[in-house]
């Protein structure tokens, strides 16, 4: 395995599936993404829940530093939140870079305007990234685009996670229901094994520590 560069930024990547209460999971969770937000290293977290499987939430950490996030999983307060959560939920755990931003305005917490795309890349990974690019750029002519990132992961270098957003459900559905998307999903399929998920948009935190 290749060695890591520690100052470079890191996307993790947690997918739960709650076995028990969502409230409670909900309540637990805000309170760890609370110690989050407070230390060093901490970029900004976003946090969506599956439309149509409401007990999965995917949880995405952005850390200025690998170095930073290694610290802070050796904290005692953060081992205690992992085992308090780890009881009530089954996890699927990723780290992450970013190989595509796009950033134009924040999407409306509590609302369905987040699209997740799952893909493992077939054959030479820069096709499908330069095709989910050219998706992005064709969302960025509908109104209320919000902005893209494509999370290329560490673990499995063929594996991906895109992320679309926009302001409003409304701008969402208007841009999936739109008759030129299905040129871009058919050469998204043609490069990689593709999954498309409809979420709700539950948290937005960036860093408060100074």
């Amino acid at each position: 395995m290749p060695v890591r560069d520690l100052t470079e930024p890191v996307t993790v990547v947690n997918r739960f599936t709650v076995k028990g209460d969502v409230a409670a999971f909900e309540r637990e969770f805000r309170a760890h993404s609370r110690f989050l937000r407070e230390q060093d290293g901490f970029a900004f977290l976003v946090t969506v829940q599956l439309v149509d499987r409401p007990r999965e939430f995917v949880h995405l950490g952005h850390w200025r530093s690998l170095a930073g996030f290694q610290r802070v999983v050796r904290d005692e307060t953060f081992r205690r939140h992992v085992t308090r959560l780890g009881s009530r939920v089954e996890t699927e755990v990723d780290q992450a870079v970013s190989v595509g931003r796009v950033l134009r305005r924040e999407a409306r917490q509590g609302s369905a305007n987040v699209v997740l795309t799952r893909a493992d890349a077939v054959g030479d990974h820069r096709r499908f990234e330069q095709r989910f690019a050219a998706m992005a750029s064709y969302f960025d002519g509908f109104g209320g685009f919000g902005g893209s990132d494509l999370l290329r992961s560490t673990l499995r270098p063929s594996g991906y996670l895109g992320v679309s957003w926009w302001q409003d459900a409304e701008d969402c559905e208007r841009a999936l229901r739109s008759q030129g998307l299905n040129r871009h999903r058919i050469a998204l399929a043609d490069a990689a094994d593709v999954i498309t998920e409809r979420t709700r948009h539950i948290a937005y935190e960036s860093v408060t520590a100074v």
